[in-house]
């Protein structure tokens, strides 16, 4: 019924990979030092500025004008981000933020160093060092250090699938900063590319843990005072949660990378949890009950999404890859009326829609949202067969709805906040679709009416201070279950 963790002239290039849904052919590399007649502006490079200092950063020390301080490879990705769509024209002679305008300036402003440095002066500046194609991770670099105008660098983020034959990246050419695939380790044409890594770059940033608590609001009454604490161990990542058809309730805790779903009766009693997933890699999960009773929980590993079923008698299932592209950093899913299951992913920013029809075939997936910029989401169905999917976008939230016949409409702002950080929601019996969001720490519940569907505004729900996940959940007697992580 929804996720619950809960959305360019030339000189060398900057690309900071992430990953697409489908693979590509390779493309070989051409001799080093080579640069194709064929290049345009949109790839290979035509030169360089000079090594200069960031203002503010000047030091007796050159290695410390030069070098970086310890950055993960998530503030890598944030930093590359922050430059792309907003209209900079390629230009080594020119800066932003203390940058230079080209492919090595802009990876250096990525980095955080205290220099915009070029191709050929990351390694002799023992700012970098090679790497291997096997150990590339988010933040990393496909190098060619020849100077100038033969010279090409990149940011890697993740593969576009199992293949290995392709990367997302984030990259300054003639014509722009842009977002795209790159075939590993570049198009061909444009020099040799080797794998290359920051020395000062750090692991991602850790996972807050925290306890779960549930609050609930029967239908058309007011929320309860409190919140019930139904997980006091204290080393829960994130979360979701489900309503089936006969009252009971299902919520999943995502613990040290394994699923563990807890019970809770139609007559109110929570029971003890059990491991349903012992991967030790799950970095997100998302839940969806079915109109047959069926629970749906899908589990994202190393990119992927792997779906596991409970029947209706509660028996669970062994899962199942339902997409491989390796690339995936969020997940949500929602069942409707009709029985089928959509479950939607975040990959490079984009959201995309996988169905699952009601006889338990899995169709292709979709693309529903080309944004770019998505870092959370979440869905919920409403009784009459539509389809709500809402993206997180720079701290605001814009929802998109499937109509009953299959039709994707346009995406709607519904919260211009920009302090978000994290979205759950869910459709009640009544056509209610209540979006909760996360701002600093505490919880917002906005509420869509299903008479008139008009938004409302937000109202405060839990000022806990402290909260960094939600879910949301709904029993068949309108009773609506918000969940926190803190």
């Amino acid at each position: 019924m929804l996720k619950n963790r809960g959305r360019a002239a030339a000189v060398g290039m900057a690309v900071v990979a992430a990953s697409l849904l489908g693979a590509v052919q390779s493309a070989g590399a051409a001799p080093a030092g080579g640069v194709s007649a064929a290049a345009d502006a949109d790839h290979g490079s035509s030169g360089q500025g000079p090594v200069t200092p960031v203002a503010g950063s000047a030091s007796d020390s050159r290695a410390a004008a030069v070098a970086s301080p310890a950055i993960t490879r998530d503030e890598v990705i944030r930093r590359a981000k922050s430059w792309v769509g907003i209209g900079l024209t390629y230009d080594q002679s020119d800066y932003y933020q203390g940058w230079r305008k080209d492919c090595s300036g802009y990876v250096s402003m990525a980095w955080n160093l205290g220099s915009s440095l070029t191709t050929n002066t990351f390694i002799p500046e023992d700012v970098a060092e090679w790497s291997t194609k096997d150990s590339l991770k988010t933040g990393d670099v496909l190098l060619n250090e020849a100077s100038g105008s033969s010279g090409h660098v990149a940011l890697f983020g993740s593969w576009t699938d199992s293949t290995h034959t392709e990367y997302m990246g984030y990259e300054f050419t003639g014509s722009g900063v842009h977002y795209r695939a790159i075939p590993y380790p570049y198009f061909s044409g444009y020099g040799t590319f080797k794998p290359a890594r920051l020395k000062s770059i750090v692991g991602e940033t850790s996972r807050p843990a925290g306890r779960v608590w549930d609050r609930s609001r029967p239908d058309g009454g007011p929320w309860d005072a409190t919140a019930d604490l139904i997980d006091a161990g204290g080393a829960v990542n994130a979360v979701s949660a489900s309503g089936l058809p006969n009252g009971t309730m299902h919520v999943q805790a995502l613990v040290n990378g394994e699923i563990w779903d807890r019970t809770r009766a139609a007559n109110g009693t929570w029971g003890a949890s059990s491991k349903i997933d012992a991967n030790g890699n799950i970095s997100d999960v998302a839940s969806a009950a079915l109109p047959d009773g069926t629970l749906h929980v899908q589990a994202l590993v190393n990119g992927e999404i792997w779906d596991r079923t409970r029947a209706a008698n509660g028996t669970w299932g062994n899962s199942t890859k339902i997409d491989s592209g390796g690339a995936i950093t969020d997940i949500a899913s929602t069942a409707l009326a009709d029985g089928t299951l959509h479950v939607q992913a975040v990959v490079n920013g984009e959201i995309w829609d996988r169905t699952r029809a009601a006889n338990g075939t899995w169709g292709g997936s979709s693309r529903i949202d080309s944004g770019g910029a998505i870092t959370d989401l979440s869905s919920a169905a409403g009784p009459d067969g539509t389809l709500h999917v809402q993206a997180l976008v720079n701290g605001e939230i814009w929802d998109r709805t499937r109509a009953a016949n299959g039709t994707w409409g346009g995406s709607t702002q519904i919260d211009a906040g920009g302090a978000v950080k994290q979205l759950s929601s869910v459709g009640l019996p009544n056509g209610d679709i209540h979006v909760q969001a996360v701002v600093n720490g505490d919880v917002w519940d906005r509420v869509r009416k299903g008479t008139t569907g008009n938004w409302s505004v937000s109202s405060l729900i839990d000022n806990n201070g402290a909260i960094f996940d939600t879910y949301a959940a709904a029993t068949p007697n309108g009773t609506l279950h918000v969940g926190t992580n803190a």
